[in-house]
Order: C-alpha cells, then structure tokens, then sequence
C-alpha cells in the first residue's frame, strides 16, 4: 500500500517566476516555474522516513534590485492525509545569493535561492489484537460493543461507574488500561471475526502510544513517560516520539492501516468513533470516508472529580459522557 504525500504551495511573486524542483526521497516529482500556488500528490513507497527536498533558483541579481517578491511558502504537507507539520520541522538552508550570506533558517518560507528540507520519521502499526489481559466484560455476541483503553475501562473505578455502564444495559465493556490505537482496532477487529454487535464504539487515545515488536517476537506497547523498560529497547523511536511528537504526524505513518482496519469493522457493524485527547480528535474527519460516525469529543470537565491517581476521569465524567452519545446512537 503506498503512502500519499500531498505539498501545498502558496507564492506571491512578481513578474520572474522561481524554478522549483521538488524530490521525495530521490524521487523528483516536479522540475519547472512556479506562477501560481500549486498543490501536488504523489504516491510514493516510503520505508521509515519522510524526506522532502525544494530546490528553488531564480531570485537574481536584477530581481533582487527590481524590488519585486518571488516568494514560495510550504503551507502544508499531508502524509496519508494528515498534517505533518512542515512549518514546524522544515528549514531552508539560502544560498547563492546576491548580497545575503548563506544562512539556515527555520520554517517554510523560501524567499530567496536554496534548498528547503523536510526530514521525518515515519511511525508504523500492525494492529495486533491484545487478547492477554482480561476485559471488564466477557467477548460475546453484543448490542453494544465498546472499545478502548483505560477511559472506556474505567481503571480505578468500579464496573457500575466505567460510561459503557452508564450508556446502556446493552452495552458491553471491551476497554483495555495501556491500550494504543493499533491494539484497540486490533482487537475489535478480532471481536468481529468471532463475534457480532448491532453498533460498536471506539474511544481512542493519543497516536504516540506505539505496539513494538521485541526481539524475541513478544509485542510491547511503549506508553511514553510510563513505561521505562519498553523506551530502553526502544531508543530511537523513544527519542523520535519525543522530538517529533504531533499527533497527526505520529498518526500518519500508520493512518492507511488504520482506514483499512475500520473499513473492515464497518461493513459488519454500525461504527462510532471518538477521543478523549484534542490531535487524535482533530484527525478523524481527514480518516473518515463515511466509514464511521464522529462522536463528541470526551470532555474533561475540572468540574468533575478524578480517580484517586488524579489522572483518570472520575464517574461524573463518564455520566456525561454517556448522556451525550445516547442520543447520537439510539441506545
């Protein structure tokens, strides 16, 4: 499955347009002027980063003298349909040009003659189930089948408190403390290949939680800052979380999949998706090709009370919750 990089360009230039010439990796997808703003996609099989190279040429002498703006700004760079920041991680290193030294500079502007460069890793996920700790509720056959981590599973509370519970006696309780994205959508995957539900609602946490594979085939779940031992293992990744840590970034690298495994949970079940954390939420819309329904966002209120770890919604927030979706699922 190839990944799809999209570059949006905006420019304000005057009467000399700049010659851009733009790679993916070593693959040059663009070679000429640039009049106008311009988007370009391009389907292209990365390994385990993202590198994008603008070579821009054209600011001479005389145009520098004329006054006049030859300006190209990166305004966006999607991978897989999700933001990955180019403002944020790209720089422009100018050179060759007339009365300005060669100079570094952080951002997406490129005003004068030089390279721009974006260079990022790319997070994968293989969605396996976890299938070895023991869920609040039972698999089996379900009105409501509820997915997620420790939010849906209520750590720290009773069963009785956990929103499933509050939701709907139909519903069932299928939330794992620790849980990431792949594993989630893993294991309902997995549900649904055993087992049925009318409708199925996923809670999902934040991108950077990752499922690893050990040397000796195990598979770890790197909970950044909480699980030491995996992040150990695991350095460059670790390290990468935490210099690149945006969430769509994080998310991009394994969206495809990720669209892949809800396009086969939707066409056996009526799916609602949501987050308790605001980057995956804002993802959603960019992953939904009327796949699922997006519900509201799970609000913390600092009204409501916490668990006892101070980390953990308290049973009002999940009452809230609960009463909010109701209406959006029929249940």
């Amino acid at each position: 499955m190839s990944d799809i990089v999209e570059i949006s360009l905006k420019t304000k230039i005057g009467r000399v347009a700049p010659k851009l010439k733009i790679l993916i990796g070593d693959i040059v997808i663009f070679d000429g002027l640039v009049e106008q703003d311009k988007i370009l996609r391009q389907a292209v099989d990365l390994s385990e980063r993202l590198l994008i190279k603008i070579e821009k040429t054209g600011k001479t002498k005389a145009v520098v003298d004329s006054r006049e703006p030859q300006e190209v700004i990166v305004e966006k760079i999607r991978l897989n349909r999700l933001d990955v920041h180019a403002d944020k991680f790209g720089s422009f290193a100018q050179k060759d040009n007339s009365y300005v030294k060669d100079d570094i500079l952080k951002g997406n502007h490129m005003t004068l003659n030089g390279t721009w460069e974006l260079n990022l890793p790319i997070f994968r996920q293989n969605f396996f189930p976890d299938l070895e700790k023991p869920y609040r509720d039972s698999f089996e056959d379900a009105k409501i089948a509820c997915f997620g981590c420790s939010f849906t599973f209520g750590l720290y509370l009773d069963y009785h408190q956990a929103w499933p519970y509050f939701l709907s006696k139909d519903a069932r309780n299928y939330g794992m403390y620790g849980s990431s994205i792949s594993s989630i959508v893993g294991t309902a995957r997995n549900y649904l290949e055993n087992n049925t539900c009318e409708k199925m609602i996923i809670l999902l946490p934040h991108p950077c939680r990752l499922q690893l594979k050990d040397t000796d085939g195990s598979i770890l779940t790197l909970l950044p800052g909480r699980t030491p031992e995996v992040e150990k293992k695991f350095k460059q990744i670790s390290r990468d979380i935490v210099m690149f840590g945006e969430g769509s970034l994080l998310l991009s690298g394994y969206a495809l999949k990720l669209v892949e495994n809800l396009k086969q949970l939707s066409k056996k079940t009526e799916l609602y998706l949501s987050s308790y954390t605001q980057e995956t939420y804002d993802c959603l819309p960019f992953l939904n090709d009327d796949l699922f329904k997006i519900l509201p966002f799970y609000e913390m209120s600092s009204e409501c009370e916490m668990t006892s770890d101070g980390e953990h919604p308290g049973p009002d927030h999940n009452r809230i919750f609960a009463d909010q979706i109701r209406p959006i699922i029929g249940g």
